[in-house]
């Protein structure tokens, strides 16, 4: 007798299963070392089983990162629903990518592991759609509350700036000060006293205000906002952090 097919459900969460291990095994052990086999081991199922669902390790660290961006996306999502200045949308968006970091940091870093060719070549055709997919889900919310700022006169970028520029600075800026201030900041000394969420608001407001982003840094108060972003659409997420030991610093 040929074994019972799975629905679509218990094949969503066995896969999910088998991501979790290998995130486990990374977190553990790095993710240099992470094969297939060891993978396997790892698990109540068949090396079959796993390549039925992952084509090739490769594709399971694609998976990986996919599964975090869309978790990140939905953050990006609740930042464009915040009730306030487009501007402070905006801070929402670089304080949802800071919160996401320090909640999962091994996953925040995949992202370069993901992007590299090694992973993108080897992996399957559905999941480098996916991911494609993702990142516009990503960008979207971002790019909207742009694209709404300058109809309304309140950004106004020196000329030449496209779009997809001004979206790749914030992406540029947040990522490098989540990356550089999460890992390795006491063996570096120019880093040894920075805060990841205070040069996350400096480095927002230094941005957009070189962007002409009204209201300037000086004319608002940009600490109450911060306040109602961890009281009203993030208060989950700092719980969370709480929970684990960390008070933010702003």
């Amino acid at each position: 007798m040929s074994p019972r097919a799975l629905g679509k459900q218990q094949q969503f969460d066995r896969e999910n299963l088998i991501m979790d291990c290998a995130l486990e095994l990374i977190e553990r052990d790095g993710i240099g070392v992470l094969t297939m086999d060891k993978l396997v081991a790892e698990l109540p199922y068949s090396k079959g089983t796993v390549y039925n669902h992952f084509t090739s390790k490769e594709d399971l660290l694609l998976a990986l990162c996919n599964r975090s961006m869309d978790v990140l996306a939905t953050l990006f999502l609740k930042s464009e629903a915040f009730e306030g200045l487009l501007r402070e949308k905006a801070l929402a968006v670089f304080f949802a990518y800071m919160l996401y970091a320090r909640l999962h940091p091994t996953q925040f870093m995949l992202v370069i592991t993901a992007k590299s060719a090694q992973v993108t070549e080897k992996a399957s055709c559905c999941r480098t759609d996916e991911h494609v997919q993702l990142e516009s889900k990503l960008v979207d919310p971002i790019l909207r509350i742009f694209e709404q700022a300058l109809a309304e006169g309140v950004l106004c970028p020196p000329p030449g700036l496209s779009l997809e520029q001004l979206v790749f600075y914030c992406w540029s800026l947040g990522f490098g000060a989540n990356a550089l201030l999460l890992q390795g900041v006491d063996r570096c000394t120019t880093r040894s006293e920075l805060v990841v969420e205070k040069e996350m608001l400096h480095g927002s407001n230094i941005l957009f205000d070189g962007l002409g982003f009204q209201p300037a840094t000086s004319e608002f108060d940009w600490s109450d906002t911060i306040q109602r972003l961890k009281r009203d659409i993030f208060f989950e997420e700092v719980k969370q952090l709480e929970s684990h030991g960390v008070v933010l610093a702003i």
